[in-house]
């Protein structure tokens, strides 16, 4: 059996983190966890199989997570245990029927089957930094952007907050902030502040912007906790004199 260094389990995380906000956007987008859950059993176990034959090398390695055994041995009203989701994944990803409820079914509990996974894996990476948790290629808006595109960004990603950079310095735009200008005017009003840039509100003062908190991309994952205030982290490249921006950290990864 192969063993999981730190790069490898880095890369099965990533990979597994990716298939699950994949699986947030489609209830019934299982087939991308089961896919990466056989790439880590083919390769952990050394040779290309089936689930089955992977289920002994992945349970090693789920059992370095509290989630695999013993918090559903003593909560199991809340979580079940690796192996029970295990089976229950590979039973039905055999099963002929793949759509509607019974996909969606299928798609939680290989969701529930995967933050056990990463979870683990998580034990594998020592030593971490900033850029172990990071979302690489962050998006970003632009001063001269209107305020609707702002919101549908928003939106469409499901993000609280947006970087931004003002007079060459990283702030951020929040959700907060935008409902704040759109909600209780009257029609016409919220048409007008749709459309008009958002450098124009920020240079009246109208919507607040923080400066954002900035680390590069090495800083130890400890320090970042002890100063963490809650708001997104912006990472810029330590290979980088002229603050390059490589990601975006917020309390949604660091769980």
């Amino acid at each position: 059996m192969s063993e999981l260094d730190r790069t490898t389990a880095l890369h099965f995380r990533g990979e597994l983190r990716q298939a699950r906000e994949e699986a947030f956007r489609d209830a019934e987008s299982f087939e991308g966890i089961i896919h990466i859950v056989e790439q880590m059993g083919s390769y952990t176990l050394g040779k290309i199989e089936n689930l089955w034959n992977y289920l002994p090398p992945l349970n090693d390695v789920a059992s370095k997570s509290a989630l695999a055994v013993d918090i559903p041995t003593e909560y199991r009203e809340c979580h079940l245990p690796f192996y029970d989701l295990y089976m229950i994944v590979k039973n039905a990803r055999n099963d002929a029927m793949h759509s509607g409820a019974f996909a969606r079914h299928l798609t939680t509990h290989a969701v529930e089957l995967a933050l056990i996974l990463e979870d683990a894996l998580d034990e594998e990476i020592t030593d971490p930094q900033i850029s172990d948790y990071m979302v690489r290629n962050p998006i970003c808006v632009a001063l001269w952007q209107p305020v609707s595109f702002v919101r549908q960004q928003m939106l469409v990603n499901s993000f609280s907050y947006l970087p931004v950079k003002e007079k060459g310095i990283w702030k951020l735009i929040s959700d907060k902030e935008i409902a704040k200008y759109l909600r209780g005017i009257n029609p016409a009003e919220r048409k007008r502040r749709l459309v008009k840039p958002l450098g124009d509100y920020i240079q009246e003062q109208t919507i607040a912007l923080p400066d954002a908190t900035i680390y590069t991309d090495k800083t130890k994952i400890a320090e970042v906790i002890d100063n963490f205030n809650g708001e997104p982290i912006l990472v810029m490249s330590k290979q980088s004199g002229s603050q390059e921006l490589v990601g975006i950290v917020t309390a949604f990864d660091l769980l």
